[in-house]
């Protein structure tokens, strides 16, 4: 996918900027996406019968998007527009809006892939946390009940 300010499609896409070489964290909402160091700092817990059936939707929305980036290669050549400037110049940008720029086609899939698979490992985390704390309770009341 490609934005282009409305009437400005010669605009140069716009840039993320990098600190220190490393990608801003991504946002929902303009707030910082934080699943992951919420789910790592133990106060997420999830019950692993609801966690699977989240695991197996993500896994599944993965496979889909691994479909799109392998049929999208098809995308990324020249458009058999004719052997003129004005073929040879939409040829180049519908090029570049399938694979190319950052805002291109792949490039947003591989990123909405990226945070498809982040969430499934938080899924993962936090069926892990509710399972901790589900036997630190179990033998808590072990402990308690003099068994």
């Amino acid at each position: 996918m490609y934005i282009a300010e409305p009437g400005n499609e010669e605009a140069v896409p716009r840039q993320v900027t990098r600190v220190g070489g490393v990608a801003p964290t991504p946002t929902v909402d303009g707030q910082v996406f934080a699943l992951r160091e919420t789910v790592n700092s133990g106060r997420v817990t999830l019950d692993p019968v609801v966690g699977e059936e989240m695991r197996k939707m993500l896994l599944e929305q993965v496979d889909l998007v691994d479909s799109w980036l392998e049929r999208a290669g098809r995308l990324a050549r020249p458009a058999p527009l004719g052997a003129n400037p004005v073929g040879d110049k939409m040829a180049a940008k519908f090029e570049g809006r399938a694979e190319g720029d950052e805002l291109s086609f792949v490039s947003v899939m591989v990123a909405y892939r990226d945070v498809l698979q982040q969430t499934h490992d938080s899924v993962r985390s936090a069926i892990r946390n509710f399972l901790a704390v589900d036997e630190e309770h179990r033998a808590e009341l072990t402990r308690l009940s003099g068994n």
